[in-house]
C-alpha cells in the first residue's frame, strides 16, 4: 500500500469516526490522522527494508487473515477497522526491532477509544436511569389536586335562613295583635251599632216640634208641672242616647284606624319575609371538575413518560449494538497489536481470532417503571356531572 493511499484511509476513519459518534471526536479524529501517518511510515520502511527482512517475515499472516480476525460474521466490515488493520498489516512488515515503539504509540490510542466507548455507555446508560419524568408527574399530580381543593365557583348566594326564620316570628307577632285588634274592633262595632239604633229610637230631631207637641201619648188631665218634667226626662234620655252612640262610633273609629295601621305593618311583614325565603345552594362543580381535569393530566403525564422511557431504552440500546460492535473490533486490534509483537505471528492469531470478547458490560439496564399512583376525583357531588 502506497503512503498516499495509507494517508487516505486515515481521512477515511476520520470521517467514519465521526458517523459512528464517538464521545471525543477530537481525540479519535487526532488518532486516525496519527495512525494514516504512521502507517505510512511503516510502509515506508518496510518497502526500504524489503531487502533485508527476517526470515520470519515469511509466516507473518497476511492481508486477507487480517480481515477474518477484525470481521464479524453478518456485519460488514468497518471502515474504521478496515483502515487499522491495513495500518497493523504494514506494521506488522517492520522488523521486529522497529515495531514496538508503533505498537506502544497505536495501543495507547485504542485505551483513548476505548475509555470513549464507556463514556458514552454512561451516558446512554443514564437516560434510561433517568426517571425525572415520572417523579414531575407526581409532583405535578400533587401541585394540581391541592390547587383543586381551593376552586370556588364565584356566587351571589346569600344563606337567609336566619333572616328569614328572624322574619317569621316576627310576622307571626304582627299578625297576632292584628288579630287581637280586629277582634275588639268587631266588639266596638257591635256595641256602637247597637247604641246608635238605641238612640235612633228615641231621635226625633227631624220632627221634634210635633213629637214635643203632640199629647195624645200623655193624659190630658196631667198638670203643666208634669208634662214638663216628662219632656225634661225625654230630653235627658236623648241626650245620654246620642252621647252613647256618638262616643261607641268613636271609639270604634279609633279602634279601626289602629288596626288597619296593624294590618298595614303585617302586610309589609309578609312581602319581606317572601323576600328572604330560603334557597338551595347552587351545585358548585368546579372543585370536582378541577380535580377531574388534574387526574387526566396526570394519566397523560405518565402515558408522555412512559413513550419517552421507552424511547430512551430504545436508543441507547441501539447505540450500545454500534458501541459493542466498536469495542470488540478495536480488542481485536489490542490483540492484534500483541500478536505482530509476538515471534509465533500464525498461533497467536488463531488465537485472537478463537477468543471471544466479552462486551456485555456494554448493555443497557433499564431500570423498572416505577408505578402509577391512584389518582381519582371521587363520586360526583348531587348536581354535578360525572
Amino acid at each position: 500500500m502506497s503512503c498516499r493511499a495509507a494517508y487516505a484511509r486515515g481521512i477515511l476513519a476520520r470521517a467514519v469516526a465521526d458517523a459512528l459518534g464517538f464521545s471525543s471526536p477530537s481525540l479519535f479524529r487526532t488518532a486516525m490522522q496519527f495512525l494514516g501517518v504512521l502507517a505510512c511510515a511503516a510502509v515506508a520502511a518496510a518497502t526500504k527494508q524489503s531487502r533485508f527482512m527476517a526470515p520470519s517475515v515469511a509466516h507473518l499472516p497476511g492481508h486477507e487473515a487480517f480481515m477474518a480476525l477484525l470481521g464479524e460474521k453478518g456485519r460488514p466490515m468497518d471502515p474504521m477497522v478496515s483502515s487499522l488493520a491495513a495500518m497493523a498489516e504494514s506494521i506488522s512488515k517492520q522488523e521486529p526491532g522497529a515495531r514496538e515503539e508503533s505498537v506502544k504509540s497505536i495501543k495507547t490510542l485504542l485505551t483513548g477509544l476505548l475509555d470513549s466507548i464507556t463514556s458514552q455507555h454512561t451516558i446512554a446508560q443514564n437516560s434510561v436511569t433517568n426517571l425525572t419524568a415520572f417523579t414531575t408527574c407526581n409532583v405535578n399530580k400533587a401541585a394540581d389536586l391541592a390547587h383543586a381543593g381551593t376552586v370556588k365557583k364565584v356566587s351571589n348566594w346569600t344563606d337567609t335562613s336566619a333572616a328569614y326564620n328572624a322574619c317569621i316570628a316576627e310576622l307571626e307577632a304582627y299578625n297576632s295583635s292584628y288579630t287581637s285588634c280586629a277582634a275588639q274592633e268587631k266588639m266596638l262595632d257591635v256595641a256602637a251599632t247597637a247604641r246608635c239604633e238605641y238612640f235612633e229610637a228615641v231621635d226625633r230631631t227631624e220632627n221634634f216640634q210635633s213629637w214635643f207637641c203632640h199629647e195624645d201619648d200623655y193624659p190630658a188631665t196631667a198638670s203643666y208641672e208634669s208634662y214638663l218634667q216628662r219632656n225634661i226626662d225625654m230630653l235627658a234620655d236623648f241626650r245620654l242616647r246620642r252621647s252613647n252612640c256618638s262616643n261607641a262610633t268613636s271609639a270604634h273609629g279609633v279602634k279601626q284606624t289602629e288596626c288597619g295601621g296593624k294590618k298595614g305593618l303585617l302586610d309589609a311583614k309578609e312581602v319581606a319575609c317572601a323576600a328572604l325565603t330560603p334557597s338551595d345552594k347552587p351545585v358548585d362543580c368546579s372543585s370536582y371538575q378541577a380535580t377531574k381535569q388534574a387526574c387526566v393530566s396526570y394519566s397523560n403525564c405518565w402515558s408522555q413518560a412512559g413513550s419517552e422511557s421507552s424511547s430512551a431504552v430504545s436508543t441507547a440500546d441501539q447505540l450500545a449494538d454500534s458501541l459493542k460492535a466498536q469495542w470488540k473490533a478495536l480488542k481485536r486490534i489490542e490483540c492484534l497489536l500483541d500478536v505482530i509483537l509476538t515471534s509465533s505471528q500464525a498461533t497467536a492469531l488463531q488465537q485472537c481470532v478463537d477468543q471471544v470478547h466479552d462486551a456485555s458490560s456494554l448493555d443497557i439496564a433499564p431500570p423498572a417503571a416505577p408505578a402509577q399512583e391512584v389518582c381519582t376525583a371521587g363520586a360526583a357531588p348531587a348536581g354535578c356531572a360525572a
